[in-house]
């Protein structure tokens, strides 16, 4: 009998004709099998020996035997069935009559006939029908010759949609594949779709496998009102095995041509992604644009890294106009930063230096951000658990500098104490720690040296309440008490501190300053009470939290406002509710008991169905400044289509900020987004308006601009679902 490996070389043949997929569910049309035929396809035998059933064999001359009956041959899981073949022992031929069915556990094969030299390998098929069992993809050819690794194909088409429903197929007149090198050549190719041809390459040299090879990727489409109509053609370069290249000629039509480039490398230890752009004389903007971004990360022993990050684009405008991202957001300035880190059980070490590219025109001189030349940080810290006490260091040494702006250098160093009572119903934790800060300047003025006790004592209590069925009610009180001296700190230049947003988190905190040019006096206890109920599974279904400040002294340390003399913070009320899995709603309040009026709110309610539906509730309420609406759904027609839609309003300003509609649409083999989208730019009321558009085909690639990462961000909860 002939060898069989002409069948797997037939399969991986077939195999490369395609693109890589996903098994995607459209409906098969199964080769005819009676129950007979079946026999031959049944479970595989891994042993490597040939097996031949006939139900007769007969000579037809010296040389030429004919083989009939429902011929079966099989060898591990790969079974050939024909209704008869005639072997030639003299030039090593087969030739099969009627039609020819092969089939593994991944692929399915007919042919109204297959010749084949067992010596050589060579092989040619007619009519040709294929089917891929893990990718779906199927398609046909008038004629295949296979052979010393080639193969050559007439009138091949491929597509993963379902035989009988055809809504995208790939036609080729002729089909070269060069299996060693992974390459194939096609020529007068079209794509179809809804069998309208879309698109045509005369010549085209394509991958045939998943070996990674220079060539063009799939074209990138959108349209804004500040770009018009936006078309990319990123060709990508493979360089070595751990570096590549991708060069993106763009076309914009409201400003020009723009050449992109990306170059990423990789290697044990590091890796890195360097982005640029470059387009000369905008049309719009009558200057020339460019971008840099440079990524890099270096991981080194014992927990050591090095990263960097550096960025730098032409003007204030680029991001607005020519952001890749489909959300386009508003940057005050761009930061680039380069910092060695390293951390043990015991300690944390950080070095860095800040760069910042002002980009807004409404960042002032006196708001622009002040670099850091460099920062260092080191933190050491120690437990003894048997004794429950804790004891560390925070240490900092930072350069800040600003042109024409006083610089200085400022160390800010913290030694501290605590101590653990901690039993299964509450805890008490008192707290001693000693902040040292100075300041060296880099006019010759003074240095400032402000040194500061801190003691806290955060105590709790954790009462539980059990119900029936296994369910659960805790009730947890706290109290945490702070106390740091007033020192003046009015003379001490404001490099990196900003007040924080009242809120929750606040309540235990031991400054309400970030950074280390202001450490708030504080004489105050906050008390906070929790409820939390719990079904049998331990499942979280609500909690509450409501919280107040008490003040026992005035406020004096501000950044630029008179001493607070107020006795008690805003009372804050948080709400969680969990109801199922479908069903889950919050609400935030910050209630002034001085003013009777609320400073803040926030209600949010989120709904979820099987069938990926989802439906999002807000609003926001900030006194004197923010009062927004704000509505969101996935609203599933059916299986197949969804429609995708955000409003969020602001009341007070009588604007919407964003406004987005979108349809997706996913049958087996294809999918379809198309999003418009509405929005306010920045505070000046600039508004822009968007349209992205991307088609998939499973198997093949997708064409557009995709807009996942846009309705990611406006949509809390959106999940793609192809």
């Amino acid at each position: 009998m002939p060898n069989s490996h002409f069948n797997f070389a037939l399969l991986l043949t077939i195999l490369s004709v395609t693109a890589d997929a996903q098994v995607n569910g459209c409906p098969l049309i199964d080769m005819p099998l009676n129950e007979k035929h079946r026999a031959c396809f049944d479970e595989p035998v891994y042993d490597g020996k040939i097996r031949l059933d006939a139900r007769e064999k007969k000579p037809l001359d010296d040389h030429r035997f004919l083989i009939s009956g429902d011929v079966c041959v099989k060898q591990n899981d790969l079974s050939l069935l024909t209704p008869a073949l005639i072997y030639n022992h003299r030039d090593s031929t087969v030739q099969t009559r009627g039609i020819v069915q092969l089939q593994n556990k991944s692929q399915r094969l007919s042919a109204m006939s297959i010749s084949m030299n067992t010596v050589t390998e060579q092989a040619e098929l007619r009519e040709v029908n294929y089917f891929l069992i893990d990718s779906d993809m199927n398609g046909q050819a008038d004629y295949m010759k296979i052979g010393d690794n080639q193969s050559h194909l007439q009138a091949v088409t491929f597509s993963t949609c379902s035989p009988a429903k055809r809504d995208w197929e790939v036609r080729a007149e002729q089909a070269d594949l060069n299996h060693s090198e992974g390459v194939g050549t096609f020529r007068h190719m079209t794509l179809r779709i809804k069998d309208i041809p879309v698109l045509y390459l005369p010549y085209a040299k394509l991958p045939i496998n998943d070996d990674r090879r220079s060539g063009f990727l799939v074209p990138g489409v959108s349209y804004s009102n500040t770009t018009g109509l936006d078309l990319s053609m990123p060709y990508y370069i493979n360089i070595k095995p751990n570096m590549d290249m991708t060069l993106t000629p763009r076309y914009i039509a409201d400003h020009g041509v723009m050449l992109g480039t990306q170059y990423r490398y990789l290697t044990d230890r590091s890796r890195g992604v360097f982005e640029g752009s470059y387009l000369p004389n905008d049309d719009k903007r009558l200057r020339d644009r460019s971008l840099i971004d440079y990524r890099h990360s270096t991981l080194f022993n014992d927990g050591w890294r090095f990263d960097s990050h550096l960025q730098s684009v032409s003007d204030s405008r680029y991001y607005e106009d020519f952001s890749s991202s489909a959300y386009i957001t508003s940057k005050p300035y761009l930061m680039s930063q380069m910092s060695v880190r390293g951390s043990s059980p015991t300690w944390q070490f950080f070095a860095g230096i800040n760069e910042y590219d002002v980009l807004s025109e409404q960042v002032t001189a006196d708001k622009e951000p002040y670099r850091t030349l460099p920062e260092i940080s080191f933190d050491w810290f120690k437990s003894r658990y048997q004794e429950q006490f804790s004891y560390g260091l925070q240490s900092e040494l930072i350069n800040f500098y600003k042109q024409d702006a006083i610089g200085a250098w400022r160390s800010d160093i913290t030694p501290w104490f605590e101590k653990q009572w901690t039993t299964s119903w509450g805890y008490l934790k008192p707290k001693l720690q000693y902040r040292s800060t100075r300041y060296q300047f880099d006019d010759n003025r003074p240095d400032i040296q402000r040194n500061l006790p801190i003691v806290s004592v955060d105590s709790g209590l954790v009462f539980q309440k059990n119900q029936s069925e296994g369910a659960y009610k805790t009730i947890e009180p706290r109290l945490f008490y702070t106390y740091v001296p007033y020192r003046d700190q009015s003379d001490i230049p404001i490099f990196d501190s900003r007040e924080l947003s009242f809120g929750s988190a606040l309540l235990f905190q031991t400054n309400r300053f970030s950074g280390a040019d202001r450490q708030s006096d504080m004489n105050q206890a906050s008390l906070a009470l929790t409820q939390r109920s719990y079904d049998a599974g331990g499942q979280e279904r609500w909690n509450w939290t409501i919280g107040q400040i008490n003040y026992f002294e005035d406020q004096k340390v501000q950044i630029n406002d008179a001493p607070q003399t107020i006795t008690q913070s805003p009372i804050i009320f948080d709400y969680n509710l969990f109801l199922s899995r479908y069903w889950s709603a919050g609400l935030s309040l910050h209630y002034n008991e001085n003013e009777s009026q609320l400073e803040r709110g926030l209600f949010r309610i989120q709904h979820k169905t099987d069938n990926s539906g989802l439906y999002n509730l807000a609003y926001r309420f900030r006194r004197s400044k923010i009062e927004q609406f704000d509505a969101s759904a996935v609203i599933p027609l059916n299986q197949r289509h969804r429609i995708i839609a955000r409003w969020n309003y602001s009341t007070r300003s009588h604007k919407t900020i964003e406004a987005l509609f979108g349809y997706e649409h996913k049958s087996c083999c294809w999918a379809f987004r198309l999003v418009a989208r509405h929005y306010l730019v920045d505070e000046t009321g600039l508004t822009n308006n968007g349209i992205y558009a991307e088609i998939q085909l499973n198997g093949l690639g997708s064409l557009g601009r995709d807009p996942r990462e846009l309705l990611q961000q406006s949509i809390l909860g959106y999940q793609e679902t192809f």
